[in-house]
């Protein structure tokens, strides 16, 4: 039996996870290969940088850049257990999770870090699967039908295949932005087997060119460990997932190290 396959049958008997054939199981492996628990991507995270930089919540600051959506930052979601394990949090993103802090708002939460200490970042745009496997969709609590997650990516991605010209709105300047960030992969989207899939993973490379655009390592000695990727929000009894597409730890003076092979099952 394959890592993969044994990991995804105990995270099932944990009931993390579906049961592989189910409609939420296919749309998920189809459109978000490699999504995990939030959980294990907590546990798995910490673990590799605390054995390779003995980074951990005394020697670290803790940033994200998500969606500010609650169903982002329910109790035991990714967002929330990454800062009790992290001890706080400097929130840099707004709707749709790109990093609108920008340079000045990294630049502040940089010189935070404690002397000869290190930065760690979570970033990425998120979307509903329904329990019958539509991308886009995810059922709140208390509401009698489902709604759109990500509901901005969603309506930047409609305002751009209306056709209808949208200028940059200073009372909408989040909008605005993922506006400018889909408006080029609108084709390539639409004619994609799963639209919504295909936007969101078009919002996270728009999502991780601007992340990489604000940060720098000029902080001090320390490390700039950075995790991007797609936060799925899953129907109950599920945890929500989340898929790693960028695992990399920056320094000053020294290359890029990826990480990404960690956060992966053979």
């Amino acid at each position: 039996m394959s890592d993969k396959k044994l990991a995804t049958e105990v995270f099932n008997w944990l009931s993390t996870t579906p049961e592989p054939g189910t409609p939420v199981a296919n749309a998920l492996d189809a459109h978000f290969p490699g999504a995990l628990p939030g959980i294990a991507v907590l546990k798995r995270t910490t673990a590799v940088v605390k054995s390779k930089y003995d980074m951990d919540g005394d020697n670290t600051i803790y940033g994200q850049s998500i969606c500010p959506d609650e169903i982002n930052n329910e109790k035991g979601d990714l967002a929330d257990i990454m800062k009790e394990y992290w001890g706080e949090v400097f929130p840099m993103g707004g709707i749709g999770g790109a990093p609108y802090v920008g340079k000045t708002g990294f630049g502040a939460f940089s010189h935070h870090v404690p002397d000869d200490g290190h930065v760690f970042i979570m970033f990425g745009p998120h979307v509903g699967i329904s329990e019958s496997g539509e991308v886009g969709k995810y059922h709140r609590s208390g509401q009698a039908t489902e709604s759109g997650a990500c509901g901005a990516i969603l309506a930047a991605y409609a305002q751009c295949c209306s056709g209808d010209s949208f200028g940059f709105d200073m009372d909408d300047m989040q909008q605005s932005y993922l506006r400018s960030a889909i408006a080029p992969r609108c084709e390539e989207c639409k004619s994609a087997a799963n639209p919504i899939a295909a936007v969101t993973h078009a919002a996270y490379d728009s999502i991780k060119d601007k992340m990489m655009r604000i940060v720098n390592t000029k902080f001090g000695t320390g490390k700039l460990v950075i995790l991007g990727g797609i936060q799925i929000n899953m129907p109950a009894p599920y945890e929500d997932h989340y898929m790693p597409k960028f695992f990399q730890v920056l320094q000053e003076g020294q290359e890029p190290v990826d990480l990404l092979s960690e956060l992966t099952f053979n």
